[in-house]
Order: C-alpha cells, then sequence, then structure tokens
C-alpha cells in the first residue's frame, strides 16, 4: 500500500472510538505470525546477555504481540517478568506460535499456555500488563532489577521517554541494567516498497506533523539523540553501538532539522544502548 493512503487511513482511525481501535488491532494481531529465526533470536538475545549480568526482576515496555522477550527472559531464569504495553495486541494463539518454535531451538520447558493471566504467571512467571501506561509503573521503588524495550522508544515522544527513564529509576534496584533497542528507519517502507528507510528525512517538523498520525507516532530520533537523552536523564553508557547497513545519504534532500547530523548518525538503522543509572534518583 502506497505510505500515504497508509498515514491517511491511520489518521482516519486515530479518530475512531477506542474501543473500536482496539478491537481492529485485536483483528489484525491474530493474523499476524512471527517466524523465530536465528537473526530474531540474536537481536533478543541482546536483552538475555544483559539480563544475565544482574538477573532477578525484569520489567519490559513494548511486549508486544507474541510475548517473545519476555518468555526468553523468563528461560533465562528472571524471577518475574513485567510485560508492559500501550494495548492488549497479545493473544494466546500467537503466543503459543512463538513457544512451540521456541521449543525447537532453545532448551526449556515450554509449556503452551491456555490464557495470558494465570497460566501465564504459572508456567512462565510473567505478568501481562496491558494497556498500562510505563510513565506511571505501579512498582514498589527499587523493586525492578532489568529494564529492556526493543523497537519501542521510536514511537514515543521525546518528553514521555524522559518521563519513562524517570519512572524506571524510581523503581529500579542498586544494580539495575537497563537495556534497549531502537529502529531508526522510517516504518512507512515495511508496508510499502517504494520508499527508502531513510523517506521520513524529506520531511520538515511542520510536514510531518501531518504525516505522523498519532496510532503510527515515529518520533525520528537519531542515534546521538537517544545519547543524549539517556545522559539528560542520569544513565551512563556502558554501550552505544549504532548498526549502520548499506544507506547512503549522499544524495538525499534532508530536511533542515537533519543538517546538522553527522552521515553515520543518518545512517544509522538501528541501535543498542546498555546502560546503568549513574546515582540514586
Amino acid at each position: 500500500m502506497d505510505w500515504r493512503l497508509r498515514c491517511l487511513a491511520l489518521h482516519v482511525l486515530s479518530h475512531a472510538p477506542h474501543g473500536l481501535y482496539a478491537s481492529l488491532q485485536r483483528l489484525a494481531s491474530t493474523r499476524y505470525f512471527l517466524e523465530v529465526t536465528d537473526p530474531l533470536l540474536a537481536t533478543f538475545g541482546y536483552h538475555v546477555q544483559n539480563f544475565r549480568k544482574v538477573g532477578g526482576r525484569a520489567l519490559e515496555i513494548g511486549a508486544g504481540r507474541n510475548l517473545i522477550s519476555a518468555l526468553l527472559l523468563s528461560n533465562a531464569g528472571a524471577d518475574e517478568v513485567l510485560a508492559y504495553d500501550l494495548s492488549r495486541i497479545a493473544t494466546v494463539d500467537l503466543v503459543n506460535r512463538v513457544i512451540s518454535q521456541l521449543r525447537e531451538r532453545i532448551p526449556g520447558q515450554w509449556h503452551p499456555v491456555t490464557d495470558l493471566d494465570e497460566a501465564l504467571w504459572r508456567e512462565y512467571r510473567i505478568r501481562y500488563l496491558a494497556p498500562a501506561d510505563a510513565r506511571h509503573i505501579e512498582q514498589a521503588s527499587g523493586s525492578v532489577d532489568f529494564f529492556c524495550s526493543t523497537s519501542t522508544l521510536e514511537h514515543i515522544p521525546p518528553h514521555d521517554i524522559a518521563a519513562i527513564i524517570a519512572e524506571f529509576r524510581r523503581t529500579a534496584s542498586s544494580k539495575a541494567l537497563f537495556s534497549f533497542i531502537v529502529d531508526y528507519h522510517d516504518h512507512y517502507c515495511n508496508a510499502d516498497r517504494g520508499i527508502t528507510r531513510i523517506n521520513f528525512y524529506k520531511y520538515s517538523d511542520v510536514a510531518w506533523r501531518f504525516l505522523n498520525p498519532s496510532n503510527h507516532y515515529q518520533n525520528r530520533l537519531r542515534h546521538s539523540d537517544y545519547e543524549r537523552i539517556f545522559a539528560d536523564c542520569g544513565l551512563v553508557s556502558q554501550e552505544s553501538r549504532p548498526i549502520v547497513q548499506g544507506i547512503s545519504v549522499d544524495n538525499v534532500r534532508l530536511a533542515r532539522r537533519f543538517r546538522h547530523y553527522h552521515a553515520q548518525d543518518l545512517m544509522a538503522l538501528k541501535g543498542f544502548f546498555t546502560l546503568r543509572a549513574s546515582s540514586a534518583p
């Protein structure tokens, strides 16, 4: 689908009654099948590797349709995994499809679940908390040891990222570790192969307001922007790794807001961050 038509459709849906939009999201989720591949496991393995440095209780925002990250953290020995999401889009069927694939790939007790409440807790010590707002985490101060997100922060306005990290820091234990994976590409290209992964660099902030519906929000922040936000929020970097993959901006018409970035910053399509809190909030 042409990305501009998709944008228009999303704008219309953003004004639909919340119950209708939530129902459409759940319907779309029933058609979403995740194939568990080696590259996918390597990506989520970043969080697993980081979690094993601290252990304890884990909290994820943007848990998604199939809870794969939460399942892998459970398998890695988490005492409890708090899986937060703005919408309740995970389904028993999609979670069980992932579980069946993980059973073939990773040693462990991969039992199917009958629901995403009691059974999910009983089998995997996962609490699926959706809908929920990560700016207001109902957890005790100092009670969480590990925080993570995958392809989520790019959909959150900068001021809300800061609010979420402030809440993370409030609930973080003294040993807590933060593990974030951020996708920097224009997400419209996932449905429209006629545009590049950096198509949105062409648009000014004013134009982007009309092309950026709230239910498909993209903040367009670059790797250096996240580094600054994390530092301003009192997080100290243990690793900050941008991934550049076959992208050139040499002949790209850049909107004014992107002209001050270094080329490497503009060419990064993904970022991996491991951080700790600089001191108690």
